[in-house]
């Protein structure tokens, strides 16, 4: 599996397939598109939205709009929890992005989502598609001078059966093409998911004949790409009085990539930091269908190298391995080293290819944490550990939470490895008023 997992996401591949794809577009320039498959009731839809026109000015591609509204279940488990954190989540990404977000937003109702993706199907193939796209959907969620009720009274819409049927059509065309979510990008065969990822379609493009001489590039990725900051520079500062919930699976490469990122800004503000292991979700009765683990290896390298870590000679721990992890994990834990055991393990597993069902592979990733291994080896077999399991997962549902990694930092509850940035700005701000 290491071999094929380093190949499956492995730069020289990708470029070649980048390259025969550049031969392709070149003598067919229809290739030379991107297309946006928006959910009309989805917050991260909205916002991306509000970035496309820059974009389409910074790059020569032309746009498609698909028109999604039900997703597919069995890779949208949680749709219900993902849903309501994305009304807060959105509200920091359009802060950040100086972007437009209600702060009072609530869910459309399913009839009025629907009633919007009929208008925008009526009137889809229309010039100047992406400004009445932004104008139906911002006055459904409420941030439009033009109320939805007028927006639909002005441009009509198709019958609900014909407005299913369509959007059924391009639900199936996202599956073909192996995604299962919205507010997604699609460009030669990538996918790209909302303002977190627009930053790499962005790379992609930056080369010439792709690039328009207006516009300031490096202007560009300071705004959507989310770098966590450096304040090494800065004075040590005072211990915190809060402590952060880092809950994580060794089985998430997503839990890798934030692991050392996290301990490290953790010791730089002086926080107490409690790692909270979770089973994988497999192991708690979730599938994880085909499509979404290729895409999620696929972009969980993009993001490694933007942070120049090592990812890709991949080694499943799925099963006795995933045991042996978390049993270690307590021991590690009890030695008050578990931030160094669960940075070695995860190293091993997600860039090294280590076995974690091996004793000679295990021995490597417990020495490295300085922790003795024929004290560890004791621990091996043993499941004292699904106790606290269990308990940090009805914890993190508790959260409103479903998925790692993820941070309960005072109030502030966060989800996925990209919000670091918004954590680090809580730590600041919590520093500034002398919490």
């Amino acid at each position: 599996m290491p071999f094929f997992a380093k190949m499956a996401t492995s730069p020289n591949v990708r470029n070649l397939r980048r390259g025969w794809f550049e031969v392709k577009r070149r003598l067919l320039p229809s290739l030379n598109t991107v297309i946006f498959y928006h959910r009309v009731n989805d917050p991260y839809s909205l916002l991306l939205l509000q970035a496309l026109p820059r974009f389409l000015e910074d790059f020569k591609v032309k746009l498609e709009i698909r028109f999604v509204l039900e997703l597919p279940a069995e890779t949208n488990p949680h749709q219900s929890l993902q849903a309501n954190y994305a009304l807060q989540d959105a509200k920091r990404l359009a802060k950040l992005h100086d972007l437009v977000f209600p702060d009072n937003a609530s869910l459309p109702s399913q009839e009025d989502a629907l009633k919007a993706s009929a208008i925008l199907l009526k009137h889809q193939n229309r010039p100047k598609l992406l400004h009445l796209v932004t104008e139906v959907t911002s006055a459904l969620w409420g941030c439009s001078t033009t109320t939805f009720q007028s927006a639909a009274k002005r441009y009509g819409s198709l019958k609900d059966s014909e407005a299913r049927a369509l959007l059924g059509q391009a639900t199936a065309e996202l599956q073909a093409r192996g995604h299962y979510n919205s507010a997604m990008l699609y460009y030669g065969g990538e996918w790209y998911w909302g303002l977190d990822r627009l930053a790499h379609l962005a790379d992609r493009l930056n080369k010439p004949g792709m690039r328009r001489v207006t516009g300031d590039l490096a202007d560009y990725q300071r705004q959507y790409r989310h770098v966590l900051q450096s304040y090494n520079t800065l004075r040590p500062r005072p211990k915190q009085v809060k402590t952060l919930d880092f809950y994580f699976s060794f089985r998430s490469p997503y839990s890798y990539l934030a692991a050392d990122r996290v301990f490290k800004l953790a010791d730089l503000y002086k926080i107490p930091v409690i790692p909270k292991p979770v089973l994988p979700m497999v192991s708690r009765g979730i599938a994880l269908p085909k499509a979404k683990r290729r895409y999620i290896l696929i972009d969980a390298k993009r993001e490694a190298e933007k942070y120049n870590m090592p990812f890709g000679k991949i080694c499943d721990p799925l099963g006795d391995g995933i045991y042996n992890a978390m049993a270690l994990f307590e021991f590690a834990q009890q030695k008050g080293l578990d931030k160094e055991y669960v940075v070695s393990v995860m190293s091993g597993i997600w860039s090294e290819g280590l076995d974690v069902t091996r004793k000679s592979h295990l021995r490597k990733i417990v020495e490295r944490a300085e922790l003795d291994w024929s004290e560890a080896e004791t621990f091996l077999g043993t499941d004292r550990w699904r106790k606290q399991a269990e308990r940090n997962n009805e914890e993190l549902g508790k959260l409103g939470l479903w998925g790692v990694p993820a941070f309960k930092y005072g109030s502030l509850v966060l989800w996925g490895q990209d919000r670091l940035w918004s954590l680090e700005k809580e730590v600041l701000a919590g520093t500034k008023n002398g919490n």
